[in-house]
């Protein structure tokens, strides 16, 4: 491994740089498309250092499918595939132009080789109805999602038969299927020690 490799989160910032798309501004098109599925448009996400934070928690190992719904720019799933040995780690993201650039980073990484990234791909989808179940871990930054969307999201989520942990930034609703684990705090783009999620499915339980 070279010394630039060394540091996943030096190797993330020299994928992304330069690029003329940031996430947070997406086209008319894009962002009618995410508001008529009831999802939000709205853009943010974990800091690098936060994100290989939170996956080191989740304990991700070869027999895991790990997957962001509303992956945005993929950084969170590049980060899964390079620091982790996940199985594959997937992301979900209805906004055509945030999954055309993550599309292209990934590309990119893959043909320099960048450790992992053989493992990652993005899908444009709905979170609502792109098939889930493989996942055993799924993130979601679910902070600007509506409450009837959340709960929506989370019977989704009890329905997926192989699914262990979910991590979300918005809290869900007590759920027989699934117990709180931890509450921890992390630095997303729109503010420092922002509230995370991280809930385990109950032994057996499905509704």
């Amino acid at each position: 491994m070279s010394a630039r490799d060394s540091d996943p989160r030096a190797e993330l910032r020299r994928l992304y740089r330069g690029l003329r798309l940031d996430g947070f501004e997406i086209p008319t098109g894009d962002r009618r498309a995410v508001e008529r599925s009831a999802g939000s448009p709205i853009y943010g996400e974990l800091r690098p250092t936060a994100t290989i934070r939170l996956l080191a928690r989740l304990g991700l190992g070869r027999r895991d499918q790990f997957v962001d719904l509303g992956s945005g720019l993929g950084k969170v799933v590049l980060l899964a595939a390079m620091t982790t040995p996940v199985g594959r780690a997937l992301g979900v993201e209805l906004s055509a132009t945030r999954v055309d650039v993550a599309a292209r980073v990934l590309a990119q990484a893959q043909r320099e080789r960048v450790a992992g990234t053989r493992r990652a791909s993005f899908v444009r989808a709905d979170m609502l109805r792109h098939p889930l179940d493989q996942a055993t871990v799924i993130y979601t930054c679910s902070t600007a999602f509506s409450s009837a969307f959340m709960a929506r999201l989370q019977r989704r989520m009890v329905e997926l038969p192989r699914l262990r942990t979910l991590v979300s930034l918005q809290d869900f609703d007590p759920h027989p299927a699934f117990e709180l684990r931890e509450v921890v705090r992390l630095d997303a783009s729109w503010k420092r020690g922002t509230k995370v999620h991280i809930y385990a499915r109950r032994a057996g339980l499905m509704w």
